[in-house]
C-alpha cells in the first residue's frame, strides 16, 4: 500500500499588495505537491542488506573452518563445527604441554650428559 504525503512548496511567483495604511505586503503562492513515500525506508533496506552480507560471510567462514578440520566431514552445521574445533584445540593444547615437558626433560638429560 502506497502512502501519499502532501508537502507545501513555495513557488517563485509572488504578488505584492498595498494595505489600507500604505504598507506593501508581499504574498507568495504555495502549491501542494504529492510525494510518494516508500513503505520501508532505504536505511532499513541498506541495514538488511549489510546484515545479509555479514551472515553470508560468517556462513562461508564456518564452512571453511569445517573444511580445514576435515574436508570429508559428514556434518557441516555450525554447532558440530564449533564442538569439533574446541575439541581439536584442547587436544593441541594438551599436546603442546606434553611436548614442553618432554623438551624440559630432554634438556636436563642433555646437560647431565655434557657434565
Amino acid at each position: 500500500m502506497e502512502q501519499l504525503k502532501k508537502l507545501k512548496t513555495s513557488s517563485d511567483e509572488s504578488s505584492t499588495a498595498s494595505s489600507s495604511w500604505g504598507h506593501n505586503i508581499s504574498f507568495k503562492r504555495e502549491k501542494m505537491v504529492e510525494v510518494k513515500e516508500e513503505p520501508v525506508s532505504s536505511r532499513k533496506i541498506q541495514k538488511a542488506e549489510r546484515e545479509k552480507i555479514r551472515r553470508d560471510k560468517l556462513k562461508e567462514q564456518f564452512l571453511e573452518l569445517g573444511d580445514a578440520l576435515d574436508p570429508n566431514r559428514p556434518k557441516s552445521d555450525k554447532t558440530s563445527i564449533i564442538i569439533d574445533t574446541i575439541q581439536i584445540l584442547k587436544d593441541l593444547m594438551t599436546q603442546v604441554d606434553r611436548l614442553k615437558a618432554e623438551y624440559v626433560a630432554l634438556s636436563e638429560e642433555s646437560r647431565e650428559v655434557d657434565d
